[in-house]
């Protein structure tokens, strides 16, 4: 018993002793002095233990099992001066310790510079949407770094009201905000609207910007009078990098792989016979093309696996001259194969009659496509910045940009034709089967030189001012396009039918190629009177010139020595003449694709931000917008729009409120007026295929009018801690004269698509923008409704009761083109500074939209809901190194275009391939599968 008391008293003991040993922890949090903004990723040391953290998300950091005694901290942030704190731990701990942080400031005879203002961070982006004049929402660098995404289009989609249209491989090419669809979108870099290389719009494909090349991407949704006026449904400004505080090295190393390519083969071709101008840029006008200016070469494939998808990127910079002089020099290069499986109907341009005025219409469709696209995506951004500060008040920057997206194409198509109405394999025309190998080079590049400047000219007023000449350029040369034809027979008194041999199809060549070019000047001056008023007015002039040309070769197959058609044995063996002759001049003499268009803007603005007191700011004015468009085409002068002289002036209000409840919350109120400019295709009546849709030409309006459209906003907005935000907020936008594509049949009674004004619209809704963290965790997404309504006027063909077919017009109302009533995004975040890892599970929903409006009622072309599921993980070794996993699409979502009417052909004789249900008729399916990255990053 006596042992035992003596065992008891010495594990009293032992525990006592234990317990001293770990007496305490240490626990706090890290912020900013000024702003009082948590920090995050702070470096704390322990003495003299030597023991190192970071602060987590929230700022917060802690040192547990410490022994009772006497410690210091010793805490440091890029851009802030060193801090020490001593501590004397008991036995109970230390917790709730606050340490702030003072920004470290240079004093350079008369230069100012705050080190440390890392422009793409996640806390300068929360920062600048709290104290921005207007509504808008932010990614940072640092974002884009860790999400799944590494072209600009796709990070698009992450942004609250923001969804993405995609491209035949899958991946995002432009943005649609707040249901607006991607034409009345805007995009700046630095601020600086550019031109687009494509062909036909104005909007620029977002895939062409590499996203390593960013600071941040700002959406910006209400406009200020020194803003341009074009944008109805937001403003994207891209922000490149600008030059650091000190020397600067990082980059990047990746590779990957797409699940299709893993599952087929990869066709592709050579460019080496690929020539960059058509036979009449080459030899003159007027004289006939041989037919060996169409080598066959160009038009063979080879199929194998594909290689691996490239990723590399670079920055460099520094400052010199005592700080002054800042340089930045960043380059990316990335190459992807990919690809997609498609299958789709191709609509006739009528359809058979409701059996009454009670039924509904029935679509037709007169061919099935099933469709493979290959792709090589080559795509390279050059960005460099050179910025020299005078003094305080005096600075001038050089940016220069060029950016350039090469993409190799082959689309491998089976074309089965439809007989009349009949959704059964009938015998039509010549020829009911075609094989299509269409080759597609497409080139496109955008270069940009800004100088800009910022002067103090008194104590009162000041200036900022940019000089602007950029270009965007877009060939396809020698698109073309080989076919073979196989007769279907079919035997009448058993139902089946008999395929004849391959015989040799036309063939066709097609060179495209545009520049567009702006010259442009914005200056802006700001006079201060008093401690609460901002004087701002200024103007802008910009130059606008495209030429287009367009030419395209039609050359039929030789028939043999019996006058019959020719039999396909090869490529090579194929032989081809003109028919008739003068089809070697191409059709560039009349062809509308050519033409010379210049647009001149002008505009004045002036406005007043005044603070009314500490709670309240207002900033409001008016901008005048002169418009004046010309054009020249190469149609016959008999032809309706030929050529237009077009002139308007818009007159623009703008008001922005914000009340500041407190220092981390504030009410937000906006009214503005915007516009949107028809493209320059919309304006010419310019057949062309392929453009922005694969089955239908596209043929411009000369009739079209301007859009003007009245918007409101209202948010409400919270920045609680660290990077936790919520918002909250109401939109409202009268569109007058809105431009949407539809189905119109065009002169040969087949069917194209053609915009078009359908009166005015009303669009409205709400968003939701949160962001959390817990330590390591954090959750962050966004939702948005949207409803839009618009009354436009339809064909609706039916059946009389005397049997007579009646084709009247009727209204329908109906969302506008492109806009979701529902779009969320929800990812779950993890972060841990003592491991150094950080990842990502991203959940993107995208509601049903029309895709395509139909001449008849009910009858438009509506894209099914989409959830599409990425994942990215990146873990960080030492101070400068990075290895990061991408995982796209692992859900395998495809993209479906359905006709909401009851499908009589999902089943029995008359059943069409790939439906899905008896309640809906699918017009198209296609399948991108997921694709994988894996790199490496450094930064010095």
């Amino acid at each position: 018993m006596k042992g035992r008391s003596f065992f008891y008293i010495q594990l009293f003991a032992l525990l006592f002793f234990f317990q001293t040993l770990v007496a305490g922890d240490i626990k706090g949090h890290i912020f900013d002095k000024n702003t009082k903004e948590q920090l995050i990723g702070a470096a704390i040391t322990l003495q003299p233990s030597g023991k190192k953290v970071q602060s987590s998300l929230d700022g917060s950091f802690s040192f547990k099992g410490l022994t009772a005694g006497h410690y210091s901290l010793s805490i440091s942030y890029v851009g802030y001066t060193v801090s020490d704190t001593s501590i004397e731990v008991t036995d109970n701990g230390v917790s709730n310790i606050s340490i702030y942080l003072s920004s470290g400031i240079y004093n350079l005879s008369d230069v100012v510079i705050k080190s440390g203002k890392n422009e793409g961070s996640d806390e300068y982006a929360k920062r600048r949407e709290q104290t921005a004049n207007n509504i808008v929402n932010i990614v940072s660098a640092h974002a884009i770094a860790i999400s799944p995404d590494i072209t600009v289009a796709n990070v698009m989609q992450r942004i609250s009201g923001v969804s993405i249209e995609r491209g035949s491989s899958g991946d995002g090419q432009y943005a649609i905000i707040r249901g607006m669809d991607k034409r009345y979108n805007t995009t700046l870099v630095n601020g600086v609207k550019i031109p687009s290389p494509d062909n036909r719009n104005r909007y620029v494909p977002l895939d062409i910007f590499p996203a390593e090349l960013l600071d941040r991407i700002e959406v910006i949704k209400s406009l200020t009078p020194d803003m341009e006026a074009d944008a109805a449904g937001g403003v994207i400004n891209l922000v490149m990098k600008n030059a650091p505080d000190k020397f600067k090295l990082e980059g990047n190393v990746g590779t990957g792989y797409s699940q299709i390519m893993l599952n087929r083969d990869f066709a592709s071709y050579s460019r080496s016979h690929v020539s960059s101008k058509s036979p009449s840029e080459i030899t003159g006008p007027g004289l006939y093309a041989p037919i060996s200016a169409f080598p066959y070469q160009n038009i063979m494939t080879t199929t194998g696996k594909a290689p691996v998808n490239k990723n590399v990127n670079l920055t460099l910079g520094n400052r010199f001259l005592d700080n002054k002089l800042g340089v930045i020099f960043s380059g990316s290069y990335q190459n992807a194969y990919r690809g997609s499986n498609s299958n789709s109907l191709l609509q006739s341009p009528t359809v058979p009659p409701a059996a009454d005025a009670g039924h509904q219409q029935q679509p037709a469709f007169s061919d099935i496509f099933a469709r493979q696209f290959n792709s090589r995506t080559d795509r390279s951004g050059l960005e460099t910045k050179i910025d020299y500060n005078f003094n305080a008040g005096n600075s001038i920057s050089l940016f220069a940009t060029y950016l350039q997206l090469n993409e190799q194409r082959v689309k491998i198509t089976s074309d089965s034709l439809l007989g009349g109405y009949s959704t059964a394999y009938n015998y039509v025309g010549s020829y009911s089967i075609y094989q299509r190998q269409e080759i597609r080079t497409d080139l496109q590049n955008i270069s940009n030189v800004t100088l800009q400047g910022k002067n103090t000219l008194t104590n009162k007023l000041t200036t900022d001012w940019s000089l602007v000449a950029s270009k965007a350029k877009r060939e396809v040369p020698d698109n073309a396009q080989f076919s073979t034809a196989q007769a279907v027979n079919p035997n009448t008194n058993d139902g089946t039918f008999t395929i004849s041999p391959a015989v040799v199809g036309n063939e066709s060549r097609e060179w495209i190629h545009n520049t567009d070019k702006d010259l442009a000047g914005y200056l802006h001056l700001h006079y201060k009177a008093g401690t609460k008023s901002l004087f701002g007015f200024g103007g802008m002039y910009r130059h606008k010139e495209r030429d287009n040309y367009d030419n395209a070769y039609k050359l039929t197959p030789v028939s043999d020595s019996n006058s019959n058609t020719q039999l396909y044995v090869s490529i090579p063996a194929s032989k081809f003449t003109f028919v008739p002759a003068n089809a070697a001049l191409g059709n560039a003499a009349g062809n509308p694709g050519i033409y010379n268009f210049k647009e001149n803007v002008g505009a004045a603005y002036a406005d007043l931000k005044y603070n009314v007191n500490d709670r309240i700011e207002l900033l409001g004015g008016i901008r005048v917008e002169n418009t004046h468009q010309n054009y020249v085409s190469s149609l016959p002068v008999t032809v309706d729009g030929k050529s237009a002289d077009i002139s308007y002036l818009d007159v623009l209000p703008s008001l922005q409120g914000k009340y500041s409840l407190d220092a981390r919350r504030a009410i937000r109120f906006s009214y503005f007026r915007s516009i949107f400019r028809p493209a320059y295709a919309d304006l010419i009546a310019f057949p062309e295929r392929g453009s922005s849709n694969d089955n239908y030409e596209t043929q411009g309006n000369p009739h079209l009018q301007h859009t003007v459209i009245d918007n409101i906003d209202l948010r409400y907005e919270m920045f609680p801690k660290g990077l936790d935000q919520f918002m909250v907020g109401a939109f409202y936008k009268f569109i007058s004269n809105p431009i949407e594509y539809a189905f119109t049949q065009n002169g040969f009674g087949g069917i194209i698509l053609s915009p078009n004004n359908f009166g005015n619209a009303n669009n409205f809704g709400f968003e939701v923008v949160f962001r959390k963290y817990f330590s390591n965790f954090g959750v962050s997404g966004n939702y948005t409704y949207t409803h839009s309504v618009i009354n436009s006027t339809k064909f609706f063909y039916y059946q009389s009761a005397s049997g007579e077919a009646i084709n009247a017009k009727v209204d329908e109302r109906r969302p506008l083109q492109g806009q979701s009533a529902h779009i969320g995004n929800f990812s779950l975040l993890y972060k841990s500074t003592k491991n150094k890892i950080d990842a990502q599970l991203a959940l993107v929903y995208t509601g049903e939209r029309i895709n395509t409006l139909s001449l008849y009622r009910g009858l438009d072309n509506w894209e099914k809901p989409t959830v599409n599921l990425d994942f990215s993980a990146q873990k960080e070794f030492g101070h400068h190194f990075i290895i990061y996993a991408k995982v796209n699409n692992i859900l395998n979502t495809p993209f479906h275009l359905i006709i909401k009417q009851n499908n009589s052909s999902y089943n029995g004789k008359y059943k069409l391939p790939f439906q899905e249900s008896p309640d809906y008729v699918t017009v198209q399916y296609d399948k991108f599968y997921a694709s994988y990255s894996l790199g490496f990053r450094f930064n010095f």
